[in-house]
């Protein structure tokens, strides 16, 4: 297709967006028609939506800014019902994802920049597939394990109704790396307190996971104190956890690079593959924090290895 005709099927596509009659593609010739649903404009989704046009460059991709207005997202999916549908929606954020999980079951849907996604993905839902932001368990753990021969009990900290699935998930990785998680279920930040007390001869190094009652800033200062007072290393999911004091910040590489993931899973769907064997993805490229002022506090050695590996060494 020209470059011309695929600029007049997007005109084409906007248009029936703007009047509410969405125009249906099935013949592979045709531009794919994409509803590229933004949660806000924020710089790390653009990001993400730049990353998914760079894969699919030849569809015609309609971009809606919620503006942090879950209303307002769902109603706009809602005016999709009306007339001919596109042939997929990109949901980029969580608020995207949640509008498209109240509104949408019978057209594909992808999304990316979403962390912990099956926790607000019901189980017998049929059409959505994404690029999560979380970092493989298995990439955490062997960092860990890399840092010092001496850790071999993982503490970890968690809200079982948000990261219960990943402790249990990590559990069994655990073993295969002869390692052990001590783990401490919490239901609200000021819990985290004495969950982390209990755990002071208990542990060698302590894990954050990506669990929004955890991350309350109380307990993320409180577990960075406890690591310092202790002498206990602390993997952290960002480089600002890093700069705050964690030993260690693993994180996704970029925004680009979920979104392309979300691109390339999008792409399978449109090329005629079920929506349900496909199956959600963590980030494959990761970002690597090392304090080094931290490590000479806690009397750690970072081997060559991961200093190499890292884009940041904080000293």
């Amino acid at each position: 297709m020209s470059l011309l005709t695929t600029r007049i099927a997007s005109l084409i596509f906007v248009a029936c967006v703007i009047v509410g009659a969405i125009v249906h593609s099935s013949t592979p010739a045709e531009a794919a028609k994409i509803i590229a649903l933004k949660s806000a404009d924020v710089d790390v989704y653009n990001e993400a939506l730049e990353g998914f046009k760079s894969v699919l460059q030849g569809s015609a991709i309609v971009e809606y800014d919620m503006e942090g207005d879950l209303q307002k997202g769902k109603k706009f999916l809602a005016r999709l019902k009306s007339g001919p549908k596109p042939d997929l929606i990109l949901a980029v954020g969580i608020w995207a994802l949640q509008a498209a999980i109240e509104e949408i079951q019978d057209i594909p849907v992808v999304f990316a920049m979403v962390l912990n996604p099956t926790t607000v993905i019901r189980q017998d839902t049929r059409n959505i597939t994404g690029a999560s932001m979380n970092i493989p368990n298995e990439q955490q753990l062997a960092l860990l394990k890399k840092v010092s021969p001496q850790i071999r009990r993982i503490g970890i900290i968690y809200d079982p109704s948000q990261t219960g699935f990943l402790v249990r998930q990590a559990e069994r990785i655990a073993k295969d790396h002869g390692l052990r998680l001590v783990t401490k279920a919490i239901t609200s930040p000021k819990e985290s307190f004495a969950a982390l007390d209990a755990m002071q001869d208990e542990i060698d190094a302590l894990w954050i996971l990506p669990d929004l009652t955890v991350l309350a800033p109380e307990s993320v200062q409180y577990m960075l104190l406890f690591s310092f007072r202790h002498k206990i290393p602390v993997l952290g999911l960002s480089e600002n956890q890093a700069r705050m004091g964690a030993l260690l910040g693993l994180s996704f590489e970029s925004g680009w690079d979920i979104g392309s993931q979300a691109a390339e899973l999008a792409d399978e769907i449109l090329s005629g593959r079920n929506v349900e064997d496909i199956p959600y993805t963590t980030a494959r490229k990761v970002r690597l924090t090392v304090n080094l002022k931290t490590a000479v506090k806690l009397g750690v050695h970072i081997p060559k290895e991961l200093l190499d590996r890292a884009a940041v060494v904080i000293r």
